[in-house]
């Protein structure tokens, strides 16, 4: 019989989120945490219609247009072959330890040395791609819109699509040009705290509780723990052969959820919970928020976790 028991889990072992499926956090995991899709075509459907995801027929039409600037976030093959005016930004660049919780987003006053570093001017529409399936663009997306960049967009498919659908490449060493970024307007809203969770569930977190949870790690990791309430994601879900899946089923997976009502995600360190939040803010949830700490900060013993035994 499966039995729920609420209660404080310590010593549980914490498996990364805080990279790429292809990259070495998850060497030696099992498949199912690191979640990894097939790569591929999607093979049908209305794809999700917003400013924030577009595609290859987007940005085609706006390459070289001095006000799109364009982020590459893939681990490797920047310095070979790249969509033309695209810089180079990972996450773990802007990744940084707050209060003994790793790969948190740094502060804006770390973090504005490191985009003026790699090229990022203000006031342009960023369009950010990576080597899909992966969830780092998501991560820099969020992480823009967090330090008050007001235009990011996704690039759905990522580098693949781009090279699939005959898209120019830029094969000469890359120049990188240093410039004055500042970071101004950080929205607060979208970075969210353990102890504010914790506020937000209340006693009772099955008794109306003031937000929705979405945990966005695999289904394994989110029997073994998770956050009262939480609702299991995998953020793998939300993709077809690296794109995005059609608005139709997405709204089936998420279905139940309100939009009107605040809704955060998170998973062990807010980068696969990026991408569940990349997915919320497409389909119009009006209030989306990333638990940054995530189970990282929240599975320390500190707060109550809600897990299945059997018995």
């Amino acid at each position: 019989m499966l039995v729920r028991s609420l209660g404080l889990v310590l010593g549980m072992t914490l498996l990364g989120c805080g990279s790429s499926p292809a990259s070495s956090a998850c060497e030696g995991l099992p498949a199912e945490q690191c979640g990894e899709p097939d790569a591929g075509v999607p093979d049908g459907g209305a794809p999700v219609e917003t400013e924030l995801v577009v595609d290859t027929d987007w940005l085609e039409a706006r390459l070289g247009d001095p006000d799109v600037q364009l982020i590459d976030t893939r681990s490797s093959g920047y310095d070979d072959s790249r969509i033309p005016g695209a810089i180079e930004l990972r996450p773990q660049q802007l990744a940084t330890t707050i209060d003994g919780v790793r790969a948190q987003l740094m502060p804006p006053m770390q973090g504005e040395p490191v985009l003026r570093a790699a090229g990022l001017r203000n006031e342009v529409t960023a369009v950010v791609y990576g080597e899909a399936p992966e969830y780092d663009p998501s991560r820099i997306v969020w992480a823009l819109r967090y330090y008050g960049h007001q235009d990011v967009r996704y690039l759905d498919g990522g580098f693949a699509a781009w090279v699939a659908a005959d898209g120019a490449l830029d094969t000469d060493p890359p120049v990188t040009e240093p410039t004055e970024y500042t970071i101004v307007d950080v929205d607060e809203d979208l970075r969210v705290t353990g102890d504010w969770v914790l506020m937000q569930i209340g006693d009772d977190p099955y008794d109306m509780p003031a937000i929705q949870l979405v945990d966005a790690r695999s289904e394994g990791e989110y029997d073994d723990g998770r956050i009262p309430s939480a609702r299991s994601v995998n953020w793998t879900r939300n993709l077809d052969g690296g794109f995005l899946k059609s608005e139709a089923e997405l709204e089936t997976i998420y279905q139940g959820l309100d939009r009107t009502e605040t809704t955060v995600s998170y998973c062990v360190t807010g980068w696969r919970g990026s991408f569940d939040w990349l997915t919320l803010t497409a389909l119009g949830f009006e209030d989306v928020r990333l638990y940054d700490g995530s189970w990282t900060e929240w599975g320390s013993g500190e707060f109550p976790v809600e897990r299945y035994q059997l018995q």
